[in-house]
């Protein structure tokens, strides 16, 4: 190195700058500097890879400039990097955390809480011959305080995904995006990333999962796309789990605990009697009541014809509440009422639902059970 080139590039790597707009880690950058030194990777593509990390200091060009002409070498290239990471690191860091901190403040939503919800295949390159479109998968995000705390997907409850250190990015109106490096037990060597562009919205999550391939020979391939299947989410936030509650549809049992002398035998409700139903749910309403279960004594097709003017509302994932008009086979004429005032809490599974006949009161009541 003559003694020109390295004032410029003493100059280079104290000038206190930051290069990178987007996140560079040392792990990332010593593994793509291994690549290059041990020729799996050509200079060409590491220049190209080191690219896709928006550089926006003229100094880095400059530097860039003079290694491609030979006046500076690849160590001293490197370590321009290198240093640069470093006097931007901490930078970045606080810029970054303070950024988070902004945008969740002026968000409604609150990343906290366990969240499980299903994710379908609706991508898949030509590289990837064990998997095929519509296959579900389950996902588990717990977040803590703004921050990931545990991250995993699964097939028939065996993880088919490991995943280092990943990072949670909060924008505005509830959307995020989290980047992992990731690891397919199946093939450990390939070196893989995972990118989850979503929103979560009342509680409910929803967006789209890359698995992107960042190798040396097609870096930045997609691979696989999942996107969420429906909006369906389980929250544990608070305990507030609901049971069941998959493609916006809640299933819950019910106990009848109360019939009223007045209630004809011809219905079928007997106490201890267990009811299913199932809540078919849009953002906060309920759109509609299916009772289908050959189980049923009450809410069966033979004495059941229909809810109607369902105005029930599912409020912070754990109350629904609200009434709904029932139409009975045999009693068409009456105008029977159904008062709900349900609290779904995995850990308080409580309320009631009241059968009643205007003017006559109450006739039959249930409670919601966990059998």
């Amino acid at each position: 190195m003559n003694i020109k080139s390295f004032n410029v590039f003493f100059i280079l790597i104290f000038l206190n700058t930051s290069l990178f707009s987007k996140d560079l880690s040392f792990e990332e950058f010593n593994e793509l500097k291994k690549a290059l030194k041990n020729n799996d990777v050509t200079l060409e593509q590491f220049n190209e890879t080191i690219d896709e990390f928006e550089i926006s200091s003229e100094i880095f060009k400059i530097s860039k400039d003079l290694f491609l002409n030979n006046a500076i070498e690849l160590d001293d290239y490197l370590v321009v990097i290198e240093n640069s990471l470093v006097s931007g690191s901490s930078s970045n860091s606080n810029n970054k955390e303070n950024e988070t901190i902004n945008l969740n403040e002026n968000s409604n939503n609150i990343f906290d809480g366990e969240f499980l919800f299903q994710t379908e295949v609706t991508k898949l390159s030509k590289y990837i011959t064990d998997m095929k479109y519509g296959q579900l998968f389950d996902n588990k995000i717990i977040f803590e305080n703004n921050k990931i705390k545990k991250i995993n997907i699964s097939e028939n409850n065996e993880d088919v995904l490991k995943f280092r250190k990943p990072k949670l990015t909060i924008l505005d109106n509830g959307k995020f995006y989290i980047k992992s490096n990731i690891t397919d037990p199946k093939d450990p060597s390939a070196p893989l990333k995972y990118r989850f562009d979503g929103q979560i919205d009342k509680n409910l999550i929803n967006g789209k999962i890359q698995i992107i391939y960042n190798g040396s020979e097609m870096p930045g391939m997609v691979l696989l796309e999942l996107e969420t299947k429906g909006k369906a989410v389980l929250n544990n936030n608070s305990d507030n789990i609901m049971t069941d509650f998959t493609d916006n549809k809640l299933s819950l049992k019910f106990k009848i605990i109360e019939v009223n002398n007045r209630v004809p035998s011809s219905l079928n409700a007997k106490v201890n009697n267990i009811e299913n139903l199932t809540f078919v749910i849009e953002e906060d309403q309920v759109k509609e009541i299916l009772f289908e279960e050959k189980s049923n004594n009450l809410f069966t097709k033979k004495i059941i014809k229909s809810f109607k003017n369902i105005k029930i509302k599912l409020t912070n994932q754990t109350t629904l509440k609200g009434k709904s008009k029932l139409v009975l086979n045999e009693l068409r004429g009456e105008n029977v009422v159904i008062w709900w005032d349900l609290n779904l809490s995995q850990n308080n599974l409580s309320g009631k639902v009241e059968i009643e006949l205007v003017g006559k009161g109450p006739q039959i009541r249930l409670i919601p059970v966990n059998e």
